[in-house]
Parts: C-alpha cells; structure tokens; sequence
C-alpha cells in the first residue's frame, strides 16, 4: 500500500527527499510510497540538490576536555573530503572538499569552527603534512594525538598477515603491539623493544641490490617502511597517555565516513558538483537527526 493511500495524501517533498539522501532509498519505492513518477521525482531532486541546504545551529558539548577529531575520506584520486567533529559527539562540525589535505584550505575550516565557539583540549588526526600546519598554525603546540589505526597499517601492511622469515614475524609482533600500550612504563619497554630488533637487525634492514644499469634499491623495502612507521609511533601516538579522555584513534569519525561512503556507493556515477551538493544536504540532515534525538532525551 502507498504512503499516499495510508495517510489519505502525499507527505512534504522534503521528507521523500530525506529518505533519498539519507537513507538510500531508490526512487523506484519512493515513487511507490508517493505517488509520483520517477522522471517528476529525479526532476525535483535535482532542482533541491542545486540550493544550499540550510545552516544548522550547532552547540558545544559541555564537557571540561574536549577534542577535535579530523579525517578525509577520499574519492578515488580526484578529491578528498575533510570532516571534522568533536569526540563523543556525533555531529559534523564542518565539512569540506578538496583535491588534497591542503593545510591553508584545513586552516580556513578551523577558523571556521572557532568562530562557531568551539575550543579544545587537543587534536586527533591522521598526522598528514597539511593537517600538522594548519593545526600548529591555528592552536599552537596543543596536544596532537596521531591516529594509532593509521599508523599500525602502515606497519604492518607492508609486511603481510603472515610473514614467512621469524625476524619479520617478530616485527609484526612488536607493531601488533603498541595497542597495548597502556602506560609511559609500557611505552618506554615497548619502544626499548623495538631498538633492539633494529639494532640486532641493523645488515638485513641495510641490503641492497645493483640492477644491470647501475641503479640500487633497498631490497627489504617493506620492512624498512614498516621500521619508520613504528618509530613514528613511539614518537607521535602515544599523547593520550598525558590526556586519559582523548582518543588514540580517529575511528569515531571514520564510522561517519563509513556512512557517507556506502551512500556515495549507492549514487554513484554523479558529476562532481551534484555530489559535493549532496553531500552537503547528508550532513544536514544527518545532524538534524542527531539534534532531533537529543532534545528528545533532554525533553
């Protein structure tokens, strides 16, 4: 049975458009539940998607430490988009495109956000060039925790699930690792851990291999990255130890990218700048939901 002939009329055309954004659902159903072609229902789409969404009145949380939580989620090669939010709040701050994490266009966001109100205790993030600048420029030295999920991937996918040589598995061990890393104690152990494998296995780390031109290349190249990316992380992802409230990991905003992306994969094939335009009504409506729920709680 239609929306129409349960209700006895056609709802807004907002909220089938709603359902189309934010919840993927086809126009096939939709013009089932309304009544309306798909062709009249594609048409007035496209003509919502062409506007602005409306500006969503956003609240800090009243928390004593607050941090703010940045991430990209990347479309292929041709564009990255940047969120930002403040942990254990679910909203999106802001939200931009771009080509690249470029830190003048990642300075101008946070900008953006601190004109909203919003103050932090410290920075999560991937630890990307751009994202270091723009931070340092806009904070100064506030804490700057580097996500540990990112950094363990870049340890270990260059060595593979199952290294076959016992010196590698050994690193992988070490890398695994660092999530249970509770304490400065464990860190400094775990870290102290790390200098000796690289020290036992300063030669192996050192071949190279000379190729019929003359050029050379390291031939453990892999376990040489995962080296850096471990040092990197007895350098850089450890902060959360001096803030017990911050996270060591970008996950609560990558759940929304999570979100955002099995949505693009389900409209996928839109130009560029009808895409930009609906992700931008995603987020207002996704923020809309979440505003909606909590004056619910507090009501």
């Amino acid at each position: 049975m239609s929306a129409q002939r349960r209700h006895g009329k056609r709802r807004p055309f907002q909220w089938y458009f709603k359902q189309y954004v934010l919840y993927g659902v086809s126009y096939a159903i939709l013009s089932r539940w309304s009544g309306y072609s798909i062709q009249h229902l594609h048409g007035h789409f496209t003509r919502i998607l062409m506007q602005h969404p409306p500006q969503v009145i956003l609240s800090q949380e009243k928390d004593t430490e607050t941090y703010l939580i940045l991430d990209g989620m990347w479309f292929g090669k041709r564009m990255c988009l940047m969120l930002y939010r403040q942990s254990k709040s679910k909203l999106i701050l802001c939200a931009s495109f771009m080509k690249r994490e470029f830190g003048s266009l990642i300075f101008k966001n946070l900008k953006e956000i601190h004109k909203k109100g919003y103050r932090f205790t410290g920075v999560v993030s991937d630890g990307g060039t751009g994202i270091r600048n723009a931070v340092i420029r806009m904070y100064g030295q506030i804490p700057h925790q580097i996500c540990m999920a990112h950094i363990h991937r870049q340890a270990t996918n260059s060595l593979g699930k199952y290294p076959k040589e016992e010196r590698v598995r050994k690193l992988r061990t070490l890398a695994d690792h660092m999530w249970h890393v509770e304490s400065e104690e464990a860190r400094v152990w775990w870290r102290d851990q790390v200098n000796a494998w690289i020290r036992t296995n300063g030669m192996y780390l050192g071949e190279t291999r000379w190729d019929t031109t003359g050029h050379w290349w390291y031939i453990h190249a892999g376990v040489r990255k995962s080296v850096r990316a471990i040092k990197t992380a007895y350098e850089e992802c450890f902060t959360f130890l001096d803030h017990p409230l911050m996270p060591k990991t970008t996950n609560e905003i990558e759940a929304t990218i999570g979100n955002l992306s099995m949505k693009h994969l389900i409209h996928r094939g839109m130009k560029r700048e009808k895409l930009q335009s609906f992700i931008g009504w995603f987020i207002y409506f996704y923020n809309r939901n979440i505003l909606s729920c909590r004056k619910t709680r507090e009501d």
